[in-house]
Protein backbone atom coordinates (compact mmCIF):
# COMPACT_ATOMS: atom_id res chain seq x y z
CA UNK A 1 0.00 0.00 0.00
CA UNK A 2 2.03 2.63 -1.16
CA UNK A 3 -0.23 5.39 -0.35
CA UNK A 4 0.27 5.08 3.50
CA UNK A 5 2.13 7.76 5.53
CA UNK A 6 3.41 7.10 8.93
CA UNK A 7 3.35 10.03 10.80
CA UNK A 8 3.13 10.97 14.73
CA UNK A 9 -0.20 10.65 16.38
CA UNK A 10 -1.88 13.62 18.45
CA UNK A 11 -4.81 14.10 20.57
CA UNK A 12 -7.00 14.66 17.60
CA UNK A 13 -6.53 11.31 16.53
CA UNK A 14 -7.68 9.52 19.93
CA UNK A 15 -10.84 8.48 19.21
CA UNK A 16 -9.72 6.81 15.60
CA UNK A 17 -7.07 5.22 18.06
CA UNK A 18 -9.71 3.63 20.37
CA UNK A 19 -11.29 2.49 17.12
CA UNK A 20 -8.96 0.06 16.02
CA UNK A 21 -7.67 -0.16 19.44
CA UNK A 22 -10.99 -1.78 20.18
CA UNK A 23 -10.69 -4.49 17.24
CA UNK A 24 -7.45 -5.61 18.89
CA UNK A 25 -9.10 -5.61 22.30
CA UNK A 26 -11.60 -7.46 20.87
CA UNK A 27 -9.38 -10.08 19.62
CA UNK A 28 -7.85 -10.74 22.86
CA UNK A 29 -10.81 -10.75 24.72
CA UNK A 30 -12.33 -13.58 22.17
CA UNK A 31 -8.56 -15.41 21.92
CA UNK A 32 -7.87 -15.84 25.95
CA UNK A 33 -11.36 -14.40 28.23
CA UNK A 34 -10.39 -15.94 30.93
CA UNK A 35 -7.57 -13.08 31.59
CA UNK A 36 -8.90 -10.10 29.79
CA UNK A 37 -11.23 -7.91 31.33
CA UNK A 38 -13.78 -5.75 29.25
CA UNK A 39 -13.00 -2.01 30.10
CA UNK A 40 -15.74 0.83 29.01
CA UNK A 41 -15.50 2.96 25.79
CA UNK A 42 -15.10 5.90 28.22
CA UNK A 43 -12.14 4.08 30.26
CA UNK A 44 -10.08 3.18 26.86
CA UNK A 45 -10.32 6.73 25.42
CA UNK A 46 -9.26 8.07 29.08
CA UNK A 47 -6.27 5.68 28.76
CA UNK A 48 -5.14 6.46 25.12
CA UNK A 49 -5.16 10.06 25.63
CA UNK A 50 -3.18 9.52 28.40
CA UNK A 51 -0.66 7.88 26.59
CA UNK A 52 -0.80 10.51 23.96
CA UNK A 53 0.06 13.02 26.38
CA UNK A 54 3.09 11.27 27.98
CA UNK A 55 6.24 12.89 26.91
CA UNK A 56 7.70 9.37 27.37
CA UNK A 57 5.68 7.80 24.86
CA UNK A 58 5.35 8.84 20.96
CA UNK A 59 2.29 7.57 18.92
CA UNK A 60 2.96 6.77 15.63
CA UNK A 61 -0.15 6.53 13.23
CA UNK A 62 -0.65 4.74 9.48
CA UNK A 63 -2.85 6.85 7.52
CA UNK A 64 -4.56 5.70 3.97
CA UNK A 65 -6.92 8.28 2.20
CA UNK A 66 -6.99 10.29 4.91
CA UNK A 67 -8.01 7.59 7.98
CA UNK A 68 -6.43 6.18 10.62
CA UNK A 69 -5.60 2.93 9.96
CA UNK A 70 -3.12 1.80 12.23
CA UNK A 71 -1.01 2.81 15.30
CA UNK A 72 1.70 2.10 17.40
CA UNK A 73 2.74 3.62 21.05
CA UNK A 74 6.34 3.64 21.79
CA UNK A 75 8.22 4.57 24.91
CA UNK A 76 11.89 5.29 25.28
CA UNK A 77 13.57 4.17 28.32
CA UNK A 78 17.10 5.47 29.46
CA UNK A 79 18.53 3.11 32.11
CA UNK A 80 21.61 3.73 34.22
CA UNK A 81 22.43 -0.12 35.91
CA UNK A 82 26.05 -1.27 33.90
CA UNK A 83 24.97 -4.68 34.98
CA UNK A 84 22.04 -4.48 32.16
CA UNK A 85 23.04 -4.90 27.75
CA UNK A 86 21.46 -1.71 26.97
CA UNK A 87 21.15 1.32 28.51
CA UNK A 88 19.03 2.50 25.98
CA UNK A 89 15.71 0.87 24.47
CA UNK A 90 12.51 1.12 22.80
CA UNK A 91 9.92 -0.48 24.44
CA UNK A 92 6.54 -1.14 22.22
CA UNK A 93 4.00 -0.84 24.33
CA UNK A 94 0.56 -1.70 21.77
CA UNK A 95 0.35 -2.49 18.29
CA UNK A 96 -2.70 -2.04 15.94
CA UNK A 97 -3.77 -2.47 12.68
CA UNK A 98 -7.62 -1.87 11.31
CA UNK A 99 -8.72 -5.55 10.82
CA UNK A 100 -9.69 -4.41 6.96
CA UNK A 101 -6.15 -3.68 6.29
CA UNK A 102 -4.02 -6.36 8.12
CA UNK A 103 -1.63 -8.91 6.17
CA UNK A 104 -0.76 -5.87 4.05
CA UNK A 105 2.47 -4.16 5.42
CA UNK A 106 0.95 -1.61 7.75
CA UNK A 107 2.56 -3.12 11.25
CA UNK A 108 5.84 -3.64 8.92
CA UNK A 109 5.74 0.14 8.24
CA UNK A 110 4.79 1.31 11.88
CA UNK A 111 7.26 -1.01 13.33
CA UNK A 112 10.04 0.61 11.08
CA UNK A 113 9.29 3.70 12.15
CA UNK A 114 9.29 2.91 15.93
CA UNK A 115 12.87 1.21 15.05
CA UNK A 116 14.03 4.27 13.10
CA UNK A 117 12.92 7.15 15.39
CA UNK A 118 14.17 4.61 18.59
CA UNK A 119 17.70 4.26 16.95
CA UNK A 120 17.99 8.38 15.82
CA UNK A 121 17.52 8.39 19.84
CA UNK A 122 20.38 6.54 20.40
CA UNK A 123 18.13 2.99 21.14
CA UNK A 124 20.21 0.21 20.85
CA UNK A 125 17.24 -1.80 20.95
CA UNK A 126 13.60 -2.51 21.07
CA UNK A 127 11.12 -4.62 23.17
CA UNK A 128 7.90 -5.50 22.71
CA UNK A 129 5.35 -8.11 24.06
CA UNK A 130 2.91 -10.31 22.40
CA UNK A 131 0.61 -13.08 23.93
CA UNK A 132 1.05 -16.86 22.83
CA UNK A 133 -2.34 -17.10 20.87
CA UNK A 134 -1.35 -13.60 18.56
CA UNK A 135 0.49 -16.23 15.88
CA UNK A 136 0.09 -13.48 13.35
CA UNK A 137 1.57 -10.91 15.28
CA UNK A 138 4.72 -13.68 16.44
CA UNK A 139 5.39 -14.26 12.51
CA UNK A 140 5.26 -10.57 12.03
CA UNK A 141 8.05 -9.95 14.59
CA UNK A 142 10.27 -12.61 13.84
CA UNK A 143 10.33 -12.07 10.12
CA UNK A 144 11.55 -8.76 10.99
CA UNK A 145 14.45 -9.95 13.45
CA UNK A 146 12.92 -10.27 16.81
CA UNK A 147 13.42 -13.04 19.10
CA UNK A 148 11.79 -14.56 21.54
CA UNK A 149 13.72 -13.60 25.02
CA UNK A 150 12.18 -14.51 27.72
CA UNK A 151 8.15 -16.41 28.63
CA UNK A 152 5.64 -15.47 31.20
CA UNK A 153 3.57 -18.25 32.29
CA UNK A 154 0.00 -18.27 34.68
CA UNK A 155 -2.06 -20.27 36.19
CA UNK A 156 -5.52 -19.06 36.91
CA UNK A 157 -6.72 -19.77 40.67
CA UNK A 158 -10.71 -20.74 40.64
Amino acid sequence: MSKVKIEIANEKDAVDIQRVSYQVAKMHDESAPEYFKSISAEEELRNIREMLDDEKVIVFKAVYDDKLIGFLFLEMIYRQSKGLMFSKLGNILNLGVDEVYRSRGIGTMLLNAAEKYARNQGGEALDLGVFAFNKGAIKLYERLGYEIIDMSMRKVLK
